[in-house]
């Protein structure tokens, strides 16, 4: 595994969801509560009440963040009020062999992404720890606890009545999977997805994703809070290949960026940025395809031949992206990026003077055209099967249409202008 830098590692599958308060009483799943990354979480009765269930923490000596347990929570937990933003918990020490210094964290859907609080314990008895939050928090999705944070000391620890705060519906999510590529499998090498798997995945990342069933078929993609989730891979030569791709789908993302890192020479800071600022515009409500050429990282520095990891950060935005169909490949761009909707048919494409969109069977209902920086440039309502867009008056570039059919189905495309 390659040495990660300032973040701590955790699974990449959570376990079942739930919200506060937490009693551990709901289940006998451990699962069902915490999960973490090389560390212990157990369901174990109270020594001092055999009829109250609790959880049982373990603390190692190994790591700073390596015992980090995580509740991923399907309510998001609100501390924006601070008449109401205090958590509780009893805890109880069970062998008096730990450092006593802990922490409490929340991460996930809100900027700041994170917010902490340290707490002590002392001896071996139950004892009642109350987390006071500040002002200038929002809501987040997970409850992290380190116990014995940054030390090399270790206890067991049990654990009851997690409660406080208020609960808040989480973020919305798209309604539909991604798109299924249909890039033949020899012209791509897969990194996440179920269509291509033919990189090997080692590890991924975060203080704050999961990986979502979105229409309970089987094809998952990655749901990420932005602050920063990456994943790693077998060492890969893509110096042949022409794109790096993505599915994204989001509601309110303002800024996020793709890193893809290699090894040597070791880089991770060469991001190709989409939203404010960016090299694209973020469209929102809509899955949408994403073809980034190789060349803007290797110019920058990164070793096409050793390639080994990809990071999506937050770049200075806030919002919660959903992942999908992450690949290398050498197909062109607009080709792809025009094949992938199967039902439609635009040309030409680059055009100088008005891009002509047709689909086999489908009414569209609606057109709405975008510039790079998101601006909408014009909405047209044709309600049939063809429709024209005029250029004449427009900028040379890239935009993006947003076909909306009579289904109600969405889909976005590239369009340039010469």
């Amino acid at each position: 595994m390659k040495k990660i830098t300032y973040l701590f590692l955790i699974s990449s599958f959570f376990g079942y969801s739930q919200s506060l308060p937490i009693n551990f009483d709901e289940s006998s799943d451990p699962a069902y509560y915490f999960t973490c990354y090389d560390c212990d979480f157990s369901l174990t009765t109270d020594p001092e009440d055999v009829t109250n269930k609790v959880g049982r923490l373990t603390s190692y000596d190994y790591a700073e963040f390596g015992s980090a347990q995580t509740i991923d929570l399907d309510q998001y937990v609100d501390l924006s009020n601070n008449n109401n933003n205090t958590i509780t918990f009893r805890i109880k020490p069970l062998n008096g062999t730990g450092s006593g210094k802990h922490m409490l964290k929340f991460s996930g859907g809100s900027t700041p992404f994170g917010v902490e609080v340290r707490f002590n314990t002392t001896g071996t008895d139950w004892q009642t720890i109350t987390a006071n939050f500040g002002s200038g928090f929002r809501n987040y999705r997970n409850l992290i606890i380190f116990p014995d944070f940054q030390s090399l000391k270790t206890d067991v620890y049990l654990i009851d009545d997690i409660q406080g705060a208020s609960n808040i519906a989480p973020r919305p999510r798209p309604s539909k999977d991604a798109p299924i590529p249909s890039i033949p499998a020899e012209k791509v090498k897969g990194i996440y997805g179920e269509t291509y798997t033919n990189i090997q995945y080692l590890y991924n990342f975060s203080e704050s994703f999961k990986e979502v069933d979105i229409e309970n078929k089987g094809n998952k993609a990655l749901e990420i809070d932005l602050g920063y989730y990456g994943a790693g891979f077998k060492n890969t030569d893509v110096s042949e290949d022409t794109y790096v791709h993505f599915n994204y789908w989001t509601n309110d993302a303002t800024k996020f960026a793709l890193r893809i890192n290699s090894e040597s020479p070791l880089t991770n800071d060469k991001q190709y940025v989409l939203g404010s600022g960016g090299r694209e515009q973020i469209i929102k409500n809509t899955w949408t395809s994403v073809f980034i050429p190789l060349s803007y990282y290797s110019s920058r520095g990164v070793n096409l031949k050793d390639v080994f990891q990809y990071n999506f950060v937050d770049a200075g935005g806030v919002g919660t992206v959903f992942i999908d169909n992450i690949y290398f490949t050498s197909e062109s761009n607009l080709s792809v990026n025009d094949a992938s909707i199967s039902n439609f048919e635009v040309f030409p494409n680059p055009t100088s003077s008005s891009w002509n969109i047709k689909t086999q069977s489908q009414i569209i209902s609606s057109v709405k055209l975008y510039n790079v920086l998101g601006k909408k440039i014009m909405t047209i309502s044709p309600n049939r099967n063809a429709v024209r867009i005029e250029s004449n008056n427009l900028k040379s570039g890239l935009y993006f249409a947003q076909i909306t059919t009579s289904s109600g189905s969405v889909n976005s495309i590239k369009l340039l202008k010469k």
